[in-house]
């Protein structure tokens, strides 16, 4: 045997071909002995992506959606300068000036959810207490960041002319800040997570909460206002003239009435306490809203995209141009700046450094996949080709020594598999048993074996009239001696030039199997993700999905048969170049 292997390189070495199909090979083999430490991703994970989002309405339509930081950014405020900041997780801030984005780098690590700004102050708030404070005018990287005696979160955050702010968070968390005495912690007298503030002045403004709670502040003291619903309110705002809108979930949306004047008097029309519930055109949560300009305008945004504007007393539906969901608004003179966005579905995505193949209908890694399906590749071809070579190869010496009845009945036999297709005798396989890789190799190597028998038959005729045959035959050897001692080491050429175009076809043939649907689930293999990209109709977009494992079945057949190719002049002498 060693002799022969000797040989085998031999042959391969002095055919350029063929060595670069070994080469190719055994980096494919390589790559699926690796494949836990090549693949980037998990092949079954659905990868998430996580950007900000930004988008701008100018009073009459609303911009396209602009990627501005690398996190989700939860909220934003509009200065007056057209300028606008928005801040996300982990600490991210964006600023817009002359109409474009700057992603500044963080000044906290901790996530920042609220944020707000009046003339020339600008605070935002978010995770352990975090709070920041910083002038319109600066950049963010010279904003002070302060923190409050809470680990708390803090959602939302109001700022009253530049010296009062009031902050709000999980726990019934409500902390004021005056610029002279910094912050202070008030009893806000509610344990619910508090989400929504709005102050009308430096001592006044409305709380919201989770389970219907709302708040009066006044004058640093906190009163609760009964009855006001019992879903969770998210998001509140108040105009000029003291209208209350609260937004929140299930698509509920609350007004209050404004405090009228009559004769010169307030009358008590105003006082918290008379609700009134507006029709929504949506179900889903809201996150947020603004007034725009008056009380009867307003915008409310929420989950996957989805805002509402009132006009005339009536809500309906905004097309903002963006399907993600949107976490914060800020408005200013009619104007309004969205931000988003929650972890989403990476789903066809094309080719980029973070997915080298892109990703599925799902948001699985395509490269993962194609890596891992190495291993299914090389598998099935390497057992299946070996079935099938020990299978023809045993009949092929019968058929061709004994000849006579026994090697008709054998032959017959080969030639009724010749009529028995491979997609139909798999297809009957996976009905009465369950689809496995076990099945996939059965099939191929049950059924291709026939074209190895009739060779290696053809072959053992010609040697059988050999005169080291008929030697061994007076020697006494008996007929199995002769057939596997004798004849057998003169047909392992044939043998090798057999197995190894057996490997390749049975390798075209697992791609064949997996595509039409009768790969075992759960395992990826090439013809397994052409056969997804096939279900899910994507393969006409999304070229990325069919082109990498396409490439990868080709380049490890052509490998086979590169090698198969200088094989063929062991098994045929004359086949050899002259030199």
């Amino acid at each position: 045997m060693s002799t022969w292997l000797r040989s085998i390189w031999r042959a391969i070495r002095a055919d350029g071909l063929a060595l670069t199909g070994l080469g190719l090979l055994l980096g494919i083999i390589t790559i699926a002995a690796a494949a836990p430490l090549l693949a980037p991703h998990d092949p079954n994970e659905i990868n998430e992506r996580v950007e900000g989002v930004a988008l701008l309405y100018d009073g009459a339509s609303w911009g396209e959606p602009e990627i501005v930081a690398d996190q989700p950014l939860n909220a934003a405020t509009l200065l007056d300068d057209a300028g606008g900041v928005a801040v996300g997780e982990a600490g991210r801030i964006a600023v817009l000036a002359d109409e474009e984005w700057e992603d500044a780098a963080p000044v906290t690590d901790a996530s920042l959810v609220g944020l707000d700004a009046d003339s020339s102050t600008v605070i935002a708030v978010g995770a352990e207490g975090t709070a920041v404070h910083g002038q319109v005018a600066s950049a963010p990287e010279e904003w002070e960041v302060q923190g409050l005696d809470t680990d708390a979160v803090l959602r939302d955050v109001s700022v009253a002319g530049d010296e009062a702010a009031l902050a709000v968070g999980d726990d019934g968390t409500v902390a004021a800040w005056d610029a002279t005495h910094g912050w202070e912690l008030l009893d806000s007298g509610v344990d619910a997570h508090l989400r929504g503030v709005r102050l009308t002045g430096p001592g006044e403004g409305v709380v919201v909460g989770e389970q219907g709670t709302v708040l009066a502040y006044a004058d640093g003291a906190l009163d609760p206002v009964p009855n006001v619903t019992f879903r969770d309110l998210l998001g509140v705002d108040v105009a000029d003239d003291g209208t209350v809108l609260l937004v929140g979930e299930r698509g509920t949306i609350l007004r209050h009435p404004p405090v009228t004047e009559t004769g010169g008097e307030l009358s008590e029309g105003g006082a918290l306490g008379a609700w009134e519930e507006m029709r929504s055109p949506e179900s889903r949560v809201y996150e947020d809203v603004r007034f725009l300009g008056g009380a009867d305008t307003a915008l409310a945004l929420g989950e996957r995209g989805i805002a509402v504007g009132l006009e005339d007393g009536v809500w309906e539906r905004v097309d903002t141009g963006y399907s993600r969901s949107l976490l914060g608004m800020g408005s200013a003179d009619g104007r309004v700046l969205a931000v988003g966005t929650e972890p989403y579905q990476n789903e066809l995505a094309a080719p980029s450094a973070d997915h080298w193949f892109g990703t599925t209908h799902l948001g699985r890694d395509i490269f993962s996949q194609t890596i891992w399906g190495s291993r299914t590749a090389l598998l099935v071809g390497g057992l299946a080709a070996l079935m099938v070579t020990l299978i023809g190869t045993n009949i092929g010496l019968i058929a061709g020594y004994f000849k006579g009845r026994t090697g008709g009945l054998l032959m017959r036999f080969v030639d009724v598999m010749y009529a028995l297709p491979l997609e139909a005798f798999a297809l009957i396989l996976v009905l009465i048993f369950r689809p496995s890789l076990l099945i996939v190799i059965l099939a191929i190597g049950l059924v291709t074996w026939r074209t190895t028998a009739r060779l290696i038959r053809a072959q053992v005729l010609s040697l059988a009239e050999r005169p080291f045959v008929k030697a061994a035959r007076v020697a006494g050897a008996s007929d199995w001696r002769i057939l596997y001692v004798h004849i057998m080491p003169n047909v392992l050429p044939l043998v090798f030039l057999q197995l190894a175009v057996a490997m390749a076809f049975a390798i075209t043939a697992e791609a064949t199997l997996s595509f039409l649907g009768l790969g075992p689930p759960g395992v990826y293999s090439w013809g397994g993700i052409l056969h997804e990209a096939r279900l899910s109709g994507a393969w006409r977009v999304a070229w990325w999905w069919i082109i990498p494992p396409g490439i990868m079945i080709m380049i490890t057949v052509v490998a086979v048969f590169f090698i198969a190719r200088a094989l063929e002049v062991l098994s045929n002498p004359r086949l050899a170049t002259k030199s």
